[in-house]
């Protein structure tokens, strides 16, 4: 079988949800599945690093629009989405195409581009826009909002019904399918992955992060890891930091980049903090020994983002065995799971006093922060290991494949 991916990034970009695309590309080529990929690359991207090769052939398409802007981000998806279009139906041999959900113009374009072509489309929606357009502040006049709302409706209707299948990653989006009248067996339900041979807990003297980062291992420290974006409200971070300025043995760490991250800059400025070091992304090949920095791994989102996504870090935290607090909405799938597992302590978003309380409650708790790492530990390997999930994406395709043979 012959599969063709579209992504909106790939590695060596440092981007969320790589790590599951290169999982998926190395187990599908296992199972017999080539693989070849058309992605778009940042504005940042001057070709690929000396010595780097990729995993499968890969076609990188690069837009002329860059910046954060919502006309330029718009005019950018519409670029990027129509550029991979082309690309697409100019390949000759393929058997199944899979898109991403990212950027939203691009479904469509895949559909269209699968009838042309005659082949079968499995659509991989990662988050729900409509949604994060209420909840994100992408927009903020109220007819922008409500114009860009309807727009976004519009496109992910036309994503689902136009898909041969879709693979979302939650229930709460799988009822979203089913609230508009599709059949539920036309949508399957594949959680966010984790590699545990690759992420597991390791010691702090094996952890050479520290030495680089100039770390002390004796301190006690909180991290969040990720994207520095709108749904992310790490300020509440920021705050519980200050709040907790008093406690000299508790440090914050921030890892991370994205389009808020001058912002986030400038407010851990303001606040004067001695407490808090922020440092860039780093390359997956060290996300071990970045998630295990912390004694507690943050998840951080705005009140109603559960709506229109799910954090993958929500695994990477669990599999290094760190205590998790998600701030989060309590009623998601990820506070529940939390809870569930005992992996850690689930509040509500957007309270850096809520956030302050549950640190100190693990702080004052060495035996309860442990258990919680144990926990987390084997909540991942039981339901939410690598090869559980790439298997489910595999079998899937292959039903695809024979009925068109």
């Amino acid at each position: 079988m012959k599969l063709v991916m579209l992504r909106p990034s790939y590695s060596p970009e440092n981007s969320a949800g790589n790590h599951l695309a290169i999982d998926l590309v190395e187990d599908f080529q296992k199972n017999g599945i080539e693989v070849e990929m058309i992605v778009s690359v940042s504005a940042k991207f001057k070709g690929l690093p000396e010595g780097y090769k990729d995993n499968c052939k890969v076609h990188r398409i690069q837009s002329k629009f860059a910046g954060q802007g919502l006309l330029t981000r718009m005019l950018r998806y519409i670029d990027e989405s129509y550029r991979m279009y082309r690309k697409l139906v100019s390949l000759k041999d393929c058997d199944v195409i899979m898109t991403h959900s990212t950027p939203p113009t691009l479904p469509p374009l895949c559909i269209l581009a699968a009838k042309l072509m005659k082949k079968p489309l499995l659509y991989w929606e990662q988050d729900v826009v409509s949604e994060s357009i209420l909840t994100t502040g992408i927009a903020k006049a109220k007819l922008q909002k409500k114009i860009l709302y309807h727009i976004a409706r519009i496109i992910e209707y036309i994503s689902r019904k136009g898909s041969t299948h879709t693979i979302t990653i939650s229930e709460k989006f799988k009822q979203y399918h089913i609230d508009s009248g599709f059949n539920d067996s036309k949508v399957s339900v594949i959680y966010n992955w984790i590699d545990t041979d690759r992420i597991y807990p390791i010691s702090r003297e094996e952890n050479k992060l520290f030495d680089e980062l100039g770390l002390d291992r004796n301190k006690f420290y909180v991290t969040y890891c990720g994207n520095l974006g709108v749904p992310q409200n790490v300020e509440i971070m920021i705050d519980a930091a200050k709040a907790l300025s008093d406690y000299p043995n508790i440090q914050f760490i921030i890892i991370g980049g994205g389009s808020r991250e001058k912002i986030i800059h400038d407010y851990i400025k303001r606040k004067k903090l001695k407490n808090l070091v922020i440092f860039p992304l780093f390359p997956l090949t060290r996300a071990c020994e970045v998630y295990n920095l912390g004694n507690i791994g943050l998840v951080i989102g705005k009140k109603g983002t559960s709506n229109n996504g799910f954090p993958s870090k929500t695994w990477t935290i669990m599999s290094a065995g760190q205590t998790m607090i998600s701030c989060f909405d309590i009623d998601s799938e990820l506070s529940e799971f939390v809870r569930r597992g005992n992996c850690g302590i689930a509040i509500e978003p957007d309270s850096p006093e809520k956030l302050k309380e549950a640190i100190l409650q693990i702080y004052n708790s060495a035996d309860k922060g442990a258990k919680y790492g144990e926990n987390a530990h084997k909540f991942v390997l039981e339901g939410f290991s690598r090869k559980q999930s790439t298997m489910k994406f595999i079998d899937i395709l292959n039903i695809m494949y024979k009925e068109i043979n």
